[in-house]
């Protein structure tokens, strides 16, 4: 067969094996344009709705849209431009959202780095993409502090992760978001620093070929390299994965775990809820009883597992005391446990 044939078999195949009920192009909602221009429609036509729970506070897409231009604004003054890198270094928490979407709004780079690095890790990050600036978790500035003055970093933002939670949660709470915040002189204070942000922010959204992140990948071989995601990558993959595999809408309610310094995590926790105009419950790490606690309690409708987390949950003694009725779609990921026969009847 050569090579035309094959293609043409292929094709025949996919027609044949696509779902019935599955778009066969991709579907923008809003139109082509950045998820940036997403994100303030939702804020515009639903100010109230609910964009990201986490333990006991929800920020709506008004709040979101709102906290994200004054983090545009912030890292203006402090003389990041369109194009300029800025890392941001923590695990999940809706700070991490508003970085994310401020970063984007000025047209610089979102430059994400695992929170689990040390400082050697951490160190070559940071110059290999050049970044200047870092927004990072206030448990993490001891490492930043190792390498700061190698690598020229010109300004240092700090958050604690737990400084957006809510005063009561039926979801558990990690380690990390009870932890005392830390502050330091030689870092600037995240929250305070956006309530007193108040300067221009740009009006003219990216374009969709403009370089929205750096993506750190290692593969199998050598020092992670940097993977350009554009605006247009971003908005394709959702279009493309959403209405397909997830057919999410406003209604949808996603839960995700999965680290948002991954290109898996930022998928499903930043890009996809908002492409959708949904709501997220964001969890800091993942933890079997609080995934159990914020299904039920938020009624989730969507949520992207882990083999492992899946057996996870499954191993709980107490897995069939809660109620897991409002779930439509789940995705089980396979890296270490294999999604056996097994696990699929479980």
């Amino acid at each position: 067969m050569n090579e035309r044939e094959y293609l043409d078999d292929l094709h025949r195949k996919w027609a044949h094996a696509w779902p019935a009920d599955a778009p066969r192009e991709p579907q923008y909602p809003l139109g082509q344009r950045p998820l940036t221009a997403y994100l303030r429609e939702w804020a515009r036509r639903a100010p109230q709705r609910p964009a990201v729970h986490f333990y006991g506070r929800t920020l709506s897409y008004g709040e979101l849209d709102r906290l994200s231009d004054r983090c545009a604004a912030l890292l203006a003054s402090l003389g990041v431009q369109r194009g300029d890198r800025v890392a941001v270094f923590m695990p999940n928490c809706p700070q991490m959202h508003v970085a994310f979407y401020g970063i984007l709004k000025l047209g610089a780079v979102h430059a994400p780095v695992s929170p689990l690095s040390k400082a050697l890790e951490l160190g070559y990050q940071l110059k290999d993409s050049g970044a200047r600036v870092v927004i990072c978790a206030d448990q993490l500035l001891s490492v930043v502090d190792q390498v700061r003055d190698e690598c020229t970093l010109r300004e240092v933002i700090a958050t604690g992760v737990g400084e957006m939670r809510g005063a009561q949660s039926a979801v558990p709470l990690p380690d990390i978001v009870l932890a005392p915040k830390l502050t330091s002189a030689r870092a600037i204070d995240f929250l305070p620093a956006l309530d007193a942000a108040n300067g221009p922010v740009p009006d003219d959204e990216p374009q969709l070929d403009d370089i929205a992140a750096l993506n750190y990948t290692g593969g199998t071989t050598g020092l992670p390299k940097g993977c350009i995601h554009t605006h247009g990558d971003m908005l394709y993959t959702c279009a493309s994965f959403t209405p397909v595999a997830l057919h999410a809408d406003e209604h949808t309610v996603f839960l995700n775990f999965l680290p948002e310094f991954w290109i898996a995590g930022e998928n499903a926790g930043l890009l996809f809820p908002v492409f959708a105009g949904a709501a997220l419950v964001l969890l800091a790490r993942w933890d079997a009883l609080a995934w159990m606690r914020a299904v039920q309690h938020y009624r989730v409708t969507h949520c992207g597992m882990l083999v492992d987390s899946v057996a996870d949950v499954l191993d709980q003694p107490n897995v069939r005391d809660f109620d897991y009725g409002s779930l439509q779609r789940v995705g089980a990921i396979s890296f270490i446990k294999k999604l056996t026969p097994d696990y699929r009847r479980r």
